[in-house]
């Protein structure tokens, strides 16, 4: 099989060559067409052409009759009219008579040719449904290359499974203190709690003794107070017995 053969064997190959050819000329600085000539002795044109045919023998429905519209049930009807009244009249000019005959119709004119569009619609959908209905070789074809895909893609969700299962020891591992430690925080507020309480306790029992002594130390002073004037008294007593022994 020659070059030109496989750039033209499907889609993906041709879109592909004309990828590559394209990003060589832009470094290389030459011209697409003389790059594509090298490699291939097919215009793009043509390979595009091909590829079209093979599409749509390839297309099971492709052998079916398109549904006509209504404008073109009309054509078929004005144009041997026109070509009567304009014998020297082109292809061209013909369109343009039988276009303004189709604006110049009323709805109920119009009516005749959009029933012929809806009945060729229902003949076309109706053998394109018996056509597809008749293609079992067709799908079951279509199915077998995708199981063999299916395969391998299973095998690597496999491996990705199992490759997690070997990391889970590793992650259970650290996993240990992390249940240990929200224990410790629940006990810590607690704790925080009773070590309050015993402070409060402690400064309430030393202000309390400490009041206490302030109290004990103030009451003597206020009896010393008392007890001075007493004296005073007794002082003054003395010096009147001395005065009566000169008279001895």
């Amino acid at each position: 099989m020659s070059l030109t053969s496989k750039i033209a064997s499907s889609e993906d190959t041709f879109k592909l060559s004309q990828k590559i050819v394209a990003a060589l000329a832009e470094k290389f600085s030459f011209k697409f067409e003389d790059g594509w000539s090298t490699i291939s002795s097919r215009q793009i044109d043509n390979i595009q052409k091909r590829l079209r045919r093979e599409k749509r023998r390839a297309n099971p429905t492709s052998a079916i009759k398109h549904a006509r519209t209504a404008f073109s049930f009309f054509t078929q009807k004005q144009r041997p009219l026109s070509q009567t009244a304009h014998p020297e009249a082109s292809f061209g000019q013909l369109s343009r008579y039988v276009s303004e005959a189709w604006r110049a119709l009323t709805p109920e004119q119009m009516t005749e040719f959009k029933s012929l569009e809806t009945s060729d619609k229902e003949r076309y959908q109706k053998e394109r449904a018996e056509v597809l209905a008749n293609l079992p070789v067709a799908t079951d074809s279509a199915v077998v290359p995708v199981e063999e895909v299916a395969e391998p893609v299973k095998e690597k969700k496999v491996r990705k499974a199992k490759s997690a299962e070997a990391k889970v020891p590793e992650a259970n591992v650290p996993e240990t203190p992390s249940t240990e430690a929200p224990a410790k925080k629940t006990k810590s507020p607690k704790v925080k709690a009773e070590v309050k309480a015993e402070v409060k306790a402690e400064v309430k029992a030393e202000v309390k003794a400490e009041v206490k002594a302030e109290v004990k130390t103030k009451t003597p002073k206020a009896k010393a107070v008392k007890t001075e004037p007493t004296e005073a008294p007794k002082e003054t007593e003395k010096p009147a017995k001395k005065a009566k022994t000169p008279k001895a």
